[in-house]
């Protein structure tokens, strides 16, 4: 895709996905958490009951997204952002409201495959995904074939939505929802779900402040840059969320329920690999990390390379978000109140501070630096909660060096065979 569109087309379609994922996380109440952990998880009035809150949260979200979209056309209308802002794009508040929409194609999808996390049905659940993605690529580049604007990333986007919306209800075991409404199983969802909503709102502020400020500091251009480096960091972060929270999570609340006393054995067990994958990642990109852009782009997206050099630095940290499945296993979600609140003040203090002295590499280290703000916290909550072994912690830290040192060579043959 991007030997077909140009880089500010990225930069468009990474400040409209923050903001959906924004109001997604504005409106969510740990739906799909709720449905792992509870005990009720497998009755049919429960399950019916979430899909139908899903539902209506969907249509909630796209109306917001509609209300966001026509505040920003009226801002560009009265010339209310710098001309070099990603927001004062004329296609942006059309992108949005169109990209919304997806929220109401999601909250169609079936609870089978929340069922399926629940009993770890993971090859299943991994080959709708697997379809979804690459029937939306397809669309992308065929769409792009034709019509090389920014549409084509927004309509793949909604053709993967949809493919697997329509496998969920199709391709997996369990009831056939229908709309109901239970109010026992909504006070259940709801006692759950507002700490997890006040945790997912701090975590949206944590989590895409990055791509929200720097739409307002840079131009679409050096955020379509950023966008390439953020989308290759996020793919190897993403294969530790879906280990943390596709396996580790379920794992973690059926430890809980039946033998609480092998949290923290449990808890490294899963540990050992993330740390492992982690700390290898960190030291291997941050050596060599250019190259995977300097292979993979043409030369317009050769400054991405020191972007992803300097964002895989946050490996180190990443590695620790693994006990938030742990709080919640415990059923104490407001514990990720406050360790998002401290990434959240360190971001939006550090991130200007850093642009404004040391441009755009300088704003990427306060980003890395944020994301071990909470690290102190985190060690004194796995303390008072018997999740802490520092041996542990320690054991693995040399992996880092390593991938490190693999990295340097790497990087050397590299250069001496072009």
């Amino acid at each position: 895709m991007t030997r077909l569109l140009l880089p500010e087309m990225f930069g468009l379609i990474a400040i409209a996905n923050v903001l959906i994922f924004g109001i997604n996380m504005l409106s969510d109440f740990g739906l799909r958490q709720n449905l792992i952990q509870s005990n009720r998880g497998h009755a049919v009035s429960f399950l019916n009951t979430v899909w139908t809150v899903k539902i209506a949260r969907g249509i909630v979200i796209w109306a917001f997204a509609l209300v966001i979209a026509f505040g920003i056309y009226w801002m560009n209308l009265a010339h209310l952002w710098s001309a070099e802002s990603v927001y004062s794009d004329p296609a942006l508040p059309y992108i949005i409201a169109i990209l919304g929409f997806t929220a109401v194609i999601d909250g169609f999808e079936s609870t089978k495959a929340d069922t399926a996390g629940r009993e770890l049905l993971l090859k299943r659940l991994t080959l709708i995904e697997i379809t979804s993605q690459l029937a939306g690529i397809t669309m992308m580049v065929a769409w792009a074939w034709f019509d090389r604007s920014v549409w084509a990333l927004v309509i793949g986007a909604l053709f993967s939505d949809i493919i697997r919306t329509i496998l969920t209800h199709t391709s997996l075991p369990g009831i056939r929802n229908r709309i109901h409404w239970d109010q026992e199983d909504f006070h259940e969802i709801f006692k759950f779900g507002k700490w997890v909503f006040v945790a997912s709102i701090l975590g949206f502020m944590a989590s895409s402040g990055d791509r929200l400020v720097l739409g307002g500091l840079t131009d679409a251009t050096t955020l379509g840059l950023y966008s390439i480096a953020f989308l290759m960091w996020s793919a190897m972060r993403e294969v530790i969320q879906k280990i943390t929270g596709d396996v580790a999570f379920p794992a973690f609340s059926e430890v809980v329920r039946n033998r609480p006393a092998d949290l923290k054995k449990t808890y490294y067990k899963f540990r050992l690999p993330i740390d492992a994958l982690s700390l290898f990642a960190a030291g291997m990109l941050f050596a060599a990390g250019d190259l995977i852009i300097l292979i993979l782009y043409d030369d317009r997206y050769a400054d991405a390379g020191t972007m992803l050099q300097i964002l895989c630095v946050t490996f180190i940290a990443v590695r620790y978000e693994l006990v938030n499945q742990c709080f919640l296993a415990l059923g104490k979600p407001k514990l990720l109140v406050p360790l998002t609140v401290v990434g959240i003040l360190a971001l939006y203090g550090l991130l200007p501070v850093g642009y404004s002295h040391y441009g755009i590499n300088g704003a990427l280290w306060m980003i890395v630096l944020s994301n071990f703000a909470a690290l102190p916290l985190i060690f004194f909550y796995k303390n008072r909660y018997n999740i802490l072994d520092i041996r542990k912690e320690l054991f693995v830290l040399p992996i880092l060096p390593v991938g490190y040192g693999l990295g340097l060579v790497v990087h050397s043959i590299f250069d001496r065979l072009s």
